[in-house]
Parts: structure tokens; C-alpha cells; sequence
């Protein structure tokens, strides 16, 4: 897949005045009616003071006295003072009417302040403060246009695609999920509409304006109940924090303080799927002050195809989430990085919307909850992990897929539900083909070559596996003498490719010589081609 390098495309979408505006489309047509159910878009709490109202991004400001030019996606005529003793904190906090600025927002536990300024305020003299900016954040776009031609949607299918088969009604018991984003309906799909979900808002809506339906999508895929968009922890509890507008639009304080919000009321997976390209020093501490209390972070890692992380996917410790297909292959719009940590379903998934409707929804915002709730059932199913010992299971079962190893565009692989519950279960036997990758020619002379990797996806030692790879170049039998849980190996074998453009077909077929738990997954056919689009660096 082509890319663009990551500032040039942030400048260019500058210049355009388009930013990172996104979501700011109508409600995605319904595919399923439910009977009559009111939104609930008040809190179950006393809500906690409003926000002042998200500013637009600027190049500059007229009105900004410093010298330094207001970088991509910072708010227009704000800043972000950050303290490192409580006294200077305070003095400043004091000082702000003298100054000429406007309080916007103050954290004491990060001791920040988020403040506006104008023409006649005072910004060189701040003693004891680091000046940062407030970034725009925002909800993705749903991405369908930018998905390849190929790609294959799931619908209510990716569950059984992730390995569920069972009942998982009592997946997640006990655990508390945070979902930072629109805020999130009573809806049918959700515990019949009256159940697990708390509130807090960090943002009022304006009146007459509707709750966006993004939250409500995001909390049904980690724990929805409905026949048609059943959720991966159905017996989570949801955590409810809106930080965004009417608008889907928010800034990076306030998802420091929602990130706060979510760790200080129990939440042990705090689920982020909304992100930003601006560096945000409040976001990235509270990140940390989240993960040192216990809480697992997830966060989507973008939809604009760039070879680098949105924030807070980019800050360190934070589950950085991309998405696949129905096929098992990545998503052109879904951003790639050697800090990925791992993909999951993120094209046309079935997730709640609205009062009481369904939709298809895509995007690596429908990627991470798929991840949050195997990391709450991985913590339902075994009590005596923390939920980074949760986080790390289940990044370490997931399914090979891509170059072998870490990959940019898979990150460890394929989330694998059916591995996550099996993990302790002994007897099980499956090999699979995990991935088929074309690789440029290394030398003048020599021929492309496809990398074929086998993994061993049970929960047994496979012993003498027998692999089968044919292709233009002819058949090769070869063996694999063995392969422990969890482990991959990848078999070079050069091809040569028609010079007119069109494909050659390679397939390769594993065996185990037990019984293989998923006959599906031991063989693999793919079409390869001179095209950039298909040969990996």
C-alpha cells in the first residue's frame, strides 16, 4: 500500500482548511429497527463542571504574542500551562485576571491550566511553567470510501470470525470498561437498554442538539447483547465519559481529564477511539498517572493510512489498535507503525447506533473495543491477572498474519478470541497457514520471493508437520520436526512473476499430524503480481 509521508499530509489537509474535522455526517443509514427506547443522554450523577466551547485549529493566531508559530491542530488563542510545584500552580491560577486570560479548564492533579488569551494579555513572564498547546481531537470519519475495492465486510459475522462459537453472555462479568468518546445511548443492543452504563460528562451538548452515535457503536461492540450485534463482553460494565461536542469534536485536555475521570472511578480498560496528531504533554501524563493506578489503555490507531500513530495510540504503554478486513486483510485507511500492537475486525461491523437502530460500522474506531473486550474477557475468565497481564495474553495469542513477527501493518497479529479462552485448555492441535507475503528481489538477479509462515495456533507442541507450497516454481514438500505454542516459521520460495502484469496463484496446505482443531486455517491461496501493491519492502 502507498503512503504519504505523515506531515506533509497533515499540512496539506491544513492548507485545504479541512484539518482533522471529521464525523460531521449525518447518522449512517439503519439496517435494523428495535422497538421504541428513549436515548438517555443525561448522567446517572450530578455531571461534573461543562468545558468551554472547542476552539478552531489555526496556522497562527493574530492575536498570539509569541514568536512561535501555533503548530498543526493546536486550538486557536489557547495554551496549556504546566506547573512542577503546587505554589507556582496556585500563584499563576491567581494571577490570571491581571494577566488578561480566560480560565478554560485546570487539572490540580497534573497541576494544568488550559487558558485563552487575546491581544492585551501577558505570556512572557509565567515563572515555573512549561507553555504547551491544546490540540484538537476528534472522532474518525466512518472510512468506507477509503477501504481497497477488495475489502470484505463483517456484518454480524466477527465473532464466529474471531473464534467464538459458544455462549459468551457471561464474558467481562465484573469488569468495568471506560469509553471516552460521544457518550453513549440507552440502547436495545445494550443490556436491553437499561443496564450496565454509568455516566459522566465532561461536555455538555448544546440545546437542541443530538448525541452523536459513534460512543453508543463503541460501547456495543465491547458489550452489546443483541442478537445481530452481539458484543465481546456482553457482562462488562460500561463507563460512560463524553468529551466530545455535538460535533464529535473535543481537545486533548479534555481527554486528559476524561482519561483521569476513567481511572479514578475503577475502570480497569480505559477504551479510546478518537485521536489527534498533536503531542500532547497533559495526555500523555495522564496516561501515565491512568496506567500507575492499574487501568489498560486502548486507543485506535487512525484512518488516514499514514505510517504513524494518532495520539494517544502513539504514547508509550498504550494499546495501539489497526484493522482488518473480512479476509484477514489490513485496511488501507487504517494507520501503520512498528509501535502497532495488534489489529482486529474494522470494516462494516454491526454495532448499535442512535435511540434504537443498528449499522455498519468501520473504521479503527470499531477496531479497539474489539480489543478492550477481549482484554476484559481475558480478565472475566482469569481473576488473578492484572489487566496488563490481561493486555499482554492477549496480545501473545494473537494470530499470525503479515511479514513474520511484529509487522507495521498487523502490529503481534490478528486478534484470536478462541485462543484467549483456550489458552489454559491442554490437547489442542492446530496448525495454520498464517500469512502468504511477496517480498521484492534482494539481489540483480534474483527473483522475488514469497514468505509462507506456518504458526502453531493450539495449545500443544506440533510434531513433524507436513507443509505443501506450490507455485509457478513449482512444488515443494518440506517438514516442520517442531513448533511449541504460539510459535511461527517461514519458508522463503522465489517466484518468478509475468512481466505482462498479470497474477500467478501460490498455495501452500499445513498438516498436523493430530487431530487439527480447524481444518479451515491449514491451507492458504493467494494471487500475487508485478505491483507495488502487493510486494512488501
Amino acid at each position: 500500500m502507498s503512503r504519504l509521508a505523515p506531515l506533509f499530509f497533515i499540512v496539506f489537509l491544513l492548507a485545504l482548511g479541512a484539518g482533522f474535522y471529521l464525523s460531521r455526517t449525518p447518522d449512517p443509514p439503519s439496517i435494523s429497527h428495535q422497538g421504541a427506547t428513549n436515548a438517555d443522554t443525561h448522567p446517572r450523577q450530578a455531571p461534573l463542571p461543562a468545558n468551554k466551547p472547542i476552539r478552531r485549529p489555526a496556522h497562527r493566531s493574530t492575536q498570539d504574542k509569541t514568536d512561535i508559530p501555533t503548530p498543526p491542530f493546536a486550538l486557536e488563542n489557547e495554551r496549556v500551562a504546566r506547573f512542577k510545584d503546587d505554589a507556582a500552580y496556585r500563584k499563576f491560577l491567581a494571577s490570571l485576571k491581571r494577566r488578561g486570560l480566560t480560565l478554560l479548564g485546570k487539572s490540580d492533579r497534573l497541576r494544568a491550566v488550559r487558558f485563552g488569551f487575546g491581544a492585551d494579555s501577558f505570556l512572557d513572564d509565567i515563572d515555573g511553567a512549561e507553555l504547551t498547546y491544546n490540540y484538537l481531537v476528534t472522532i474518525p470519519e466512518p472510512p468506507d470510501v477509503k477501504a481497497q475495492p477488495s475489502a470484505v465486510g463483517f456484518g454480524g459475522t466477527a465473532l464466529s470470525w474471531l473464534g467464538v462459537t459458544t455462549d459468551n453472555s457471561d464474558w467481562g462479568k465484573g469488569v468495568t470498561v471506560a469509553v471516552l468518546d460521544s457518550g453513549v445511548n440507552n440502547h436495545p443492543a445494550l443490556n436491553g437498554g437499561n443496564g450496565n452504563i454509568t455516566r459522566i460528562n465532561l461536555t455538555e451538548l448544546e440545546p437542541g442538539s443530538k448525541q452523536l452515535g459513534h460512543g453508543t457503536a463503541v460501547a456495543s461492540i465491547i458489550s452489546g447483547d443483541h442478537r445481530l450485534a452481539r458484543g465481546v463482553a456482553p457482562a462488562s460494565d460500561i463507563l460512560s465519559i463524553r468529551i466530545t461536542d455535538a460535533e464529535g469534536t473535543s481537545d486533548s485536555f479534555t481527554l486528559a481529564e476524561g482519561i483521569l475521570a476513567a481511572s479514578d472511578a475503577g475502570a480497569q480498560i480505559i477504551n479510546i477511539s478518537l485521536g489527534s496528531y498533536g503531542n500532547s504533554p497533559v495526555v500523555a501524563d495522564a496516561v501515565r498517572i491512568a496506567q500507575e493506578k492499574g487501568a489498560v489503555i486502548v486507543a485506535s490507531s487512525g484512518n488516514e493510512g499514514l505510517d504513524t500513530l494518532a495520539y494517544p495510540a502513539g504514547y508509550e504503554g498504550v494499546i495501539a489498535v489497526g484493522a482488518v478486513e473480512g479476509t484477514g486483510e489490513h485496511l488501507n485507511f487504517s494507520n501503520s507503525s512498528k509501535n502497532l500492537d495488534i489489529t482486529a475486525p474494522g470494516y462494516q461491523v454491526n454495532a448499535a447506533w442512535g435511540d434504537q437502530q443498528l449499522t455498519a460500522f468501520s473504521g479503527t474506531s470499531a477496531s479497539a473495543p474489539f480489543i478492550s473486550g477481549a482484554i476484559a474477557v481475558a480478565l472475566s475468565e482469569n481473576p488473578q491477572l492484572s489487566p496488563q497481564q490481561a493486555a499482554d495474553l492477549v496480545l501473545s495469542l494473537s494470530n499470525e498474519a503479515g511479514l513474520p513477527g511484529d509487522d507495521p501493518a498487523y502490529g503481534s497479529g490478528i486478534l484470536a478470541l478462541d485462543r484467549i479462552i483456550e489458552h489454559g485448555t491442554p490437547g489442542i492441535y492446530d496448525a495454520a497457514i498464517a500469512s502468504q507475503v511477496l517480498i521484492p528481489a534482494t539481489e540483480p538477479n534474483s527473483l522475488p520471493q514469497v514468505l509462507v509462515t506456518i504458526q502453531n495456533q493450539g495449545t500443544e507442541t506440533l510434531i513433524n508437520s507436513a507443509v505443501k507450497i506450490t507455485s509457478p516454481s513449482g512444488i515443494r514438500t518440506l517438514n516442520i520436526s517442531s513448533l511449541t505454542p504460539g510459535q511461527i516459521q517461514t519458508f522463503r520460495v522465489p517466484i518468478a512473476l509475468p512481466a505482462d502484469g498479470s497474477s500467478v496463484s501460490v498455495t501452500s496446505t499445513v498438516q498436523a499430524t493430530q487431530g487439527d482443531k480447524d481444518l479451515r486455517n491449514n491451507s492458504k491461496v493467494d494471487r500475487f503480481a508485478v505491483s507495488n501493491s502487493n510486494i512488501h519492502p
